[in-house]
């Protein structure tokens, strides 16, 4: 975006505090391929209508939510709002889980290539109508979940996230799609990357130990560590998941062959991917997965690292309105 169209969107000038709105919106204009940033101008007078007042702010480069999201926190603004994709949402699960601050109320109004998280959630796409639960949905406090793993330059790292984490098939998916246009939009773009990776893919030997249990050793596609129950851009993954249950859903989808994914695409859909033979589901706590393979790591849509990972549910961390 160029930097007459920054300067107009960003305030010239921090009011004093006891000015400020008790909202924020965090808007990512890279999001959705770019198409967030275009349509800002008339979505912002379009919430302006529809919100109380409130303060907007614009991510600049990657990771740049997070930032904000502290900053919203450590400001006392009441309800941060997000206007982008899951990958946004990440960032700023992040941002506010960082600052000790304040309890701020999270408010989506999703515009990304997956848009997954709020279909858990029942937050619908079009903005107008995004704005309902905003209003007048009621607050509820959600889990976020915990990674410990091996980032991409090889040092030890850790992050939340708020929805799916997929480790194997998912990383390399998400590579692919994170490095091509996404101007078909989500569910096109993830299922074009689901065939491009498929053919390219080699499934992994990964070892796996769930809370207190003895560990056990898979050869597997992918394995799901899931909050929500969508990834994909639609793809039903984890049906039994629960935001608010405590629990992690760990779906392994094991040795399966590329003419068996492909036949099981309608599966995976429809929610019933489960009844695979070659499919297994756990729920558990914690979570500890290993490799001698590089695998790895998507994290709410966005490849983060790689394998040794530890994963732990965290009860009640967020608070969103939904």
């Amino acid at each position: 975006m160029g930097l007459s169209v920054r300067n107009t969107l960003m305030p010239a000038a921090s009011p004093a505090i006891k000015s400020r709105p008790s909202w924020v919106i965090i808007v990512n204009p890279a999001s959705a391929n770019g198409r967030t940033g275009r349509d800002w101008l008339r979505n912002r007078s379009l919430l302006e209508g529809l919100l109380p007042k409130f303060e907007a702010w614009l991510t600049e480069y990657p990771g740049h939510a997070r930032l904000l999201a502290q900053k919203a926190r450590d400001l006392g603004f009441s309800t941060i709002g997000v206007h982008g994709g899951d990958g946004t949402i990440n960032e700023v699960v992040n941002g506010l889980l960082c600052s000790s601050r304040g309890d701020p109320t999270l408010a989506l109004f999703p515009s990304g290539t997956g848009a997954d998280l709020v279909r858990t959630l029942g937050i619908p796409h079009p903005l107008k109508k995004a704005a309902g639960p905003a209003l007048k949905g009621s607050s509820q406090r959600i889990d976020v979940g915990l990674v410990q793993f091996e980032d991409l330059q090889g040092q030890p790292s850790q992050r939340y996230f708020i929805n799916v984490t997929d480790v194997g098939f998912g990383g390399d998916l998400v590579r692919f799609v994170n490095s091509h246009s996404k101007k078909w939009g989500g569910k096109l773009s993830f299922f074009k990357g689901l065939l491009v990776t498929l053919f390219r893919y080699k499934n992994r030997t990964i070892r796996i130990s769930l809370d207190n249990k003895a560990p056990f050793q898979v050869r597997a596609s992918s394995i799901v560590v899931a909050n929500g129950q969508y990834f994909g851009g639609g793809m039903w993954v984890a049906p039994q998941a629960r935001l608010d249950d405590g629990i992690l859903e760990v779906v392994a989808v094991g040795d399966v062959s590329k003419r068996e994914v492909l036949t099981n695409i309608p599966r995976l859909y429809r929610g019933t991917l489960a009844a695979h033979p070659k499919v297994s589901t756990y729920q558990a706590r914690q979570l500890g997965l290993t490799s001698t393979e590089e695998v790895l790591i998507d994290l709410d849509g966005e490849l983060v690292g790689r394998l040794p990972a530890s994963f732990q549910i965290l009860s009640q961390k967020i608070k969103i309105l939904c």
